[in-house]
């Protein structure tokens, strides 16, 4: 049986529906989009933890799938996030930096990722994610991240098809990680407060 851990409740239908066009141009409110790659749905959910605590700080969220934006100078800043796969973002999650680095080296920007790596709490993992830290960051030398934070993510061999199966199977024996949901929610909120005031205070700079 997958271990789980118990996540808030979201409330992300709610900011939903109060904030209809969370992109629209009005300074009333900082907007801030999240944008995010999942294989599985993991980082997402990550990504709607977040929104939901900058949505608690009175910010005007937008938390979309990378695939579905269409442009982001609508924002007042931006957090791009992405399960690592082979040791890297997503490709979509480096395609969308790199696609839209213009307008990303205009406003404040930060980054996070979801990994197993983490699973396990040492100095070789912790090491590692450094390194896929510095991966992000050299992306795009126009787009210089506020933050660049990771997480350990979550292993559900049930929604993997054979192959990939097989393979995580012999990867997480060799590194000792079970099945199981990893992301540690204290962490991720605890980093969606920091990087709010990151954000807020890098878009201060860029107003002044």
């Amino acid at each position: 049986m997958m271990k789980t851990q118990k996540r808030k409740e979201s409330t992300l239908e709610n900011w939903h529906l109060q904030n209809p066009d969370p992109g629209s141009k009005n300074k009333d409110r900082f907007k801030l989009l999240i944008a995010f790659a999942s294989q599985y749905g993991s980082t997402g959910e990550v990504a709607e933890a977040i929104g939901d605590v900058l949505y608690q700080q009175s910010c005007a969220v937008d938390v979309k799938w990378i695939r579905d934006v269409d442009q982001v100078d609508t924002y007042d800043a931006v957090i791009v996030g992405s399960a690592i796969q082979y040791d890297k973002w997503m490709p979509e999650a480096v395609d969308f930096v790199k696609t839209h680095q213009k307008a990303l080296s205009k406003v404040p920007v930060a980054y996070f990722f979801t990994c197993l790596t983490l699973a396990k709490k040492n100095t070789k993992t912790e090491q590692q994610a450094l390194v896929y830290g510095d991966k992000l960051r050299a992306i795009s030398s126009q787009v210089v991240p506020v933050s660049v934070h990771g997480f350990a993510g979550v292993v559900d061999f049930s929604k993997m098809s054979f192959l990939t199966r097989m393979v995580l199977k012999a990867i997480t024996t060799v590194n000792g990680v079970r099945e199981g949901d990893f992301r540690d929610w204290a962490a991720i909120h605890a980093w969606a407060h920091s990087v709010y005031f990151k954000l807020a205070n890098e878009e201060a700079k860029v107003l002044a």
